[in-house]
């Protein structure tokens, strides 16, 4: 059974939903509503975040100041948003805190370009940068990926580039909610459009997608990753709620990735929406995130 915390987010959620569609050009009003939530949840004690450039990228290093001394792990966390909201400064506080569970001793956020103002592949293009520099660095080093939403489809096609690039690889990576099909096709998409409390079908495609893509091929693999080959990735854990437009996106993921030898654990939360555990004060939230950092931590 669900909580009462959760029950109140997603009516706050869902008033939010109905606001947003009334109105068209919002992504401004859009990008300060998403700063303002995910900014409660402020850096823990003993992290340290500044910014700094990889590859001449602006990207956010949060130092984990008391870091398990036989870990040498790095975490880097492409920010969800839609390709159009979102920043290093709003999810610092949740990235630290799976920084903490996963023990690693850094975390960085790449600061992406947005669309509308750079559309695909701008974002790829400044993940990858990110990733090449972040390998460089941290020879030795065992290196995890996580992200969420658009960044969940970053983190993917990430994985993707990497491997078509011979780059190095993630050991392992954590999607949360990922958006990994942007042709909004899936079954869940006329499912579960009405009753999802945070994302609906026409508002992911007016206020997200098209931004993102303009008239590019939405099957190219590194638009959609759900189209692409996924030979040779490494294990992913894919956390979902069930309430979600997205739902079949991980679900299709999943069956797809596994029938060509990838190692996935789908884990589907009942009664929670899109990205849940970037709400702080909401036990579900809590609860998945230390599932998370313990799988990202090899402790499973």
């Amino acid at each position: 059974m669900s909580s009462y915390q959760s029950h109140i987010a997603m009516l706050l959620f869902k008033q939010q939903k109905r606001i947003f569609l009334l109105h068209k050009n919002n992504t401004q009003a859009l990008r300060s509503f998403f700063e303002k939530g995910t900014l409660l949840a402020p850096l823990p004690a003993f992290f340290k975040a500044k910014k700094v450039l990889l590859n001449n990228v602006p990207t956010m290093q949060i130092e984990n100041q008391r870091p398990n001394k036989n870990a040498k792990r790095i975490l880097v966390y492409i920010h969800g948003g839609g390709f159009v909201v979102g920043s290093p400064k709003s999810y610092k506080g949740y990235v630290a805190s799976l920084c903490q569970l996963a023990q690693a001793s850094f975390a960085y956020i790449p600061d992406y370009r947005l669309a509308p103002e750079a559309r695909f592949p701008a974002a790829i293009d400044d993940v990858f940068a990110v990733w090449q520099g972040i390998v460089e660095k941290y020879q030795g080093y065992e290196i995890v990926l996580g992200g969420d939403s658009a960044g969940g489809n970053l983190a993917l096609a990430l994985c993707i580039r990497a491997r078509d690039a011979g780059v190095a690889l993630p050991e392992r990576v954590y999607l949360l909610s990922p958006w990994l099909d942007l042709t909004l096709t899936s079954a869940s998409h006329k499912k579960q459009d009405r009753g999802d409390p945070f994302l609906g079908t026409y508002f992911l495609e007016r206020d997200f997608a098209r931004h993102y893509v303009a008239e590019q091929d939405r099957k190219n693999p590194l638009i959609s990753p759900l189209f692409a080959d996924f030979k040779g990735l490494p294990p992913f854990y894919v956390q979902v709620g069930s309430k979600e437009v997205l739902l079949d996106d991980s679900r299709e993921f999943a069956r797809k990735a596994r029938s060509q030898g990838v190692d996935v654990e789908l884990d589907i939360w009942t009664g929670m929406w899109h990205a849940w555990t970037i709400v702080p004060f909401v036990p579900e939230s809590r609860q998945a995130r230390k599932k998370a950092g313990f799988w990202l931590s090899a402790s499973h």
